[in-house]
């Protein structure tokens, strides 16, 4: 996952509704991206935060991940949603007869589930009409079902967690996504993309006080190595609340 302005093509770690989601950067949330120091934080700023590839082999990733990459590259490219759906279509269904093929295969499962999750965000970037965005909503709905799979037999992949947890926030239903993230932050409180995205959540839903709370728990779990660039996007988002209040 990475926190950034923009999220990049295994966008992962926020946001529906009125907020401006802009695709972009860093490594894969979860490849992490950051917004700017001021404004609203938005739900894609974090979505790309915690993702990582747990329990695949690097070798059927990567061969995987390029053809979703360059998908996910075009489509940012691209103004019209039908042409997004055109492109991460097929991009799905490669990978989706991937997975049919050797359904035991979690990476093939996993950049499935990760596909939805890039191709939802590029639709409620592009939407310009209520069919658009509940189009876009669908799609993260079909990304959900994908990581339940995924989490069913890999519980403790934090970074999917996460990435779950960023679609429910997009399909609209903020309450569930911010419990999803509070019950496994409250089992295990070390994961700072986990923090940077639920002080994501909190932020987007005006509770302000609890968004600097989850935001600075993200810079003390961040570590010195901080692999997911939290401690970045987390002073930016503090730093912007502190010149809006």
């Amino acid at each position: 996952m990475a926190f950034d302005a923009q999220q990049t093509g295994k966008a992962r770690a926020v946001i529906v509704g009125a907020l401006v989601v802009v695709v972009i950067i860093i490594a894969v949330i979860l490849a992490f991206q950051m917004p700017g120091t001021s404004g609203t934080a938005n739900a894609g700023d974090a979505a790309s935060s915690a993702t990582s590839s747990q329990a695949a082999t690097d070798a059927s990733e990567e061969a995987t991940q390029d053809s979703a990459g360059d998908a996910g590259s075009s489509a940012s490219d691209t103004h019209t949603v039908d042409d997004i759906d055109a492109q991460y279509g097929t991009t799905v269904r490669s990978l989706k007869a991937q997975y049919e093929a050797d359904p035991s295969n979690p990476s093939a499962l996993y950049n499935l589930a990760n596909a939805y999750f890039d191709w939802g965000l590029a639709v409620q970037n592009h939407a310009v009409s209520d069919d658009d965005a509940a189009h876009a909503v669908e799609v993260f709905k079909r990304a959900v079902s994908y990581y339940d799979t995924y989490l069913a037999d890999n519980p403790d992949a934090k970074s999917v967690t996460v990435d779950r947890a960023i679609c429910v926030f997009y399909t609209g239903d903020h309450t569930a996504a911010i419990t999803d993230l509070e019950e496994m932050l409250a089992q295990d409180d070390s994961f700072a993309p986990a923090w940077a995205n639920l002080g994501m959540f909190y932020e987007n839903d005006g509770r302000t006080d609890d968004a600097q709370q989850a935001y600075e728990r993200a810079l003390a779990t961040a570590g010195d190595d901080d692999p997911y660039n939290v401690k970045t996007y987390a002073e930016q988002r503090l730093e912007a609340l502190e010149a809006s209040s």
